[in-house]
């Protein structure tokens, strides 16, 4: 199977992708039963799960609940109740649910890169930052410095 294939493809959703990447996995598990071939049903829940456990005790969660989590650890991340290492870990555990070395091939980035910014050691450029997050939505930015300032910029909402 050449690179090309496990390259995520820049117009892929990351449903798609992870459903991509799913389908490799399982072409390399052996086959076992009378059909080894997944049925029209089957391969229908593969592209619209959304979510791959990273762990044995993890539970999917529906779309909505998803964005609600994220939108938490990205409430905490601003305010800096969670350092950026913290936040991504936790939203590549608990909104895509895939282990490090899934999500560092699904980023393009090495797992021991994926490792050091989880764990809050190295300092990596702007490029390798928004790579890891941008499956979230977010880029690296500018945010006032106190951490008073931010909250009382998101409460005062839109001044036109």
């Amino acid at each position: 199977m050449g690179t090309a294939m496990n390259k995520p493809s820049n117009k892929e959703s990351v449903q798609d992708t992870v459903a991509r990447l799913r389908a490799n996995r399982n072409q390399h598990q052996p086959k076992t039963g009378t059909n080894a071939t997944h049925s029209t049903n089957e391969r229908s829940q593969l592209y619209t799960l959304t979510r791959s456990k990273a762990s044995k005790n993890a539970k999917a969660v529906s779309a909505a609940e998803r964005k609600t989590e994220a939108n938490k650890i990205i409430k905490h991340l601003l305010l800096g109740e969670l350092t950026q290492g913290q936040a991504l870990k936790s939203l590549r555990i608990n909104i895509l649910g895939l282990k490090q070395d899934v999500f560092a091939r699904l980023v393009d980035v090495s797992r021991k890169t994926l490792s050091d910014i989880e764990n809050d050691r190295g300092s990596y450029n702007t490029e390798i930052l928004n790579k890891v997050f941008k499956l979230f939505g977010l880029k690296v930015g500018l945010l006032p410095s106190s951490s008073d300032a931010l909250k009382s910029l998101l409460m005062d909402g839109e001044d036109g």
